[in-house]
């Protein structure tokens, strides 16, 4: 059985798609005609996935989009003007390609991420996601991405609040690498964190000898603080029984996998580089990203976030 480990990037001809994918797997890029393989379906390039908690190997699959019909495109433009259109549908009544519909079913035996890349200042390429959001909605893939890009890599002024706001609604990751001064979330370092923290079906743990030395415990003085606050906060009272009690009732319905990729995703990589700081830049981001949450799910995410540094310091 071929394993679900295929990433595909899907945009226009012009949106430079493979150069996407160079910054993503490495720090110098690749050279595409000995790495990659023309097929009719489009180029593919081998990526071996390593971290520092598991190796999978992957492949991303490169295609073109193709403008839609009038009806798919006014059908989207309605969807950008409701982002939550669709959001709450058990049915999926996102107009169907019937010509897509059967290469579709064959993708979602193997594809668990995908990566959809536009060009901001061609507005009307964005529509091109729409039979791609029907295949998110029918068979949920691990990573959807949408990416905003140039194809000449210069900044974008304009206001991109509706294609964030329909992915927040919808279930994408919203990157925008046309941002001058990007936030730390929407670097092209958050897209393959977000292809490290997926639970890929062929990854493999990578396991430390058993005879390996365990390190000299620190004393609390020694031991580094992770702060939660870009600001050193106020001495406070603990916490209430009531409070504890109610974090581990929350605590107890969260998903373990959710815990890993979380934790995975604020402490991965392969980077020797990577110190304390990079670190609590990417719990800072978390922690903003939860602060945007209706309460609920902000309450787990929440406990997932705590959850999954609590896993570090064990």
């Amino acid at each position: 059985m071929t394993a679900k480990n295929k990433i595909l990037v899907l945009g226009r001809p012009k949106v430079n798609k493979e150069q996407i994918i160079n910054s993503v797997v490495s720090q110098t890029p690749l050279d595409y005609n000995v790495e990659a393989k023309d097929s009719d379906d489009g180029a593919r390039i081998t990526w071996s996935l390593n971290t520092r908690y598991y190796q999978a190997q992957l492949e991303f699959w490169v295609d073109n989009t193709e403008t839609l019909p009038p009806s798919q495109i006014k059908h989207m433009e309605e969807w950008l003007a409701n982002p939550d259109l669709h959001s709450e549908e058990e049915s999926c009544s996102i107009p169907e390609d019937p010509s897509m519909a059967q290469l579709q079913e064959h993708l979602s035996e193997v594809v668990d991420a995908i990566i959809f890349a536009f060009d901001p200042t061609d507005p009307s390429s964005f529509s091109d996601i729409l039979p791609w959001a029907r295949f998110a909605k029918l068979h949920a893939p691990g990573v959807l991405l949408c990416v905003a890009v140039t194809a000449d890599g210069k900044p974008v002024e304009a206001s991109k609040d509706e294609w964030f706001e329909w992915c927040v609604a919808n279930g994408w990751e919203w990157l925008d690498l046309t941002d001058a001064d990007p936030d730390t979330e929407y670097t092209v370092g958050r897209l393959r964190e977000a292809l490290e923290s997926n639970e890929w079906a062929n990854m493999e743990p990578i396991r430390k000898p058993l005879n390996c030395e365990k390190p000299p415990a620190t004393t609390a003085e020694e031991a580094p603080s992770i702060a939660f606050q870009d600001t050193a906060a106020e001495p406070h009272e603990p916490a209430t029984k009531s409070e504890w009690d109610g974090f581990e009732g929350v605590a107890q319905t969260l998903d373990p996998a959710r815990i890993d990729a979380m934790h995975r995703a604020l402490f991965s990589g392969d980077r020797e580089d990577d110190d304390m700081a990079a670190v609590l830049d990417r719990i800072r981001s978390a922690r903003n990203e939860i602060s945007q949450m209706d309460q609920d799910k902000a309450r787990t995410r929440a406990a997932e976030l705590a959850m999954a540094v609590a896993k570090m310091l064990t």
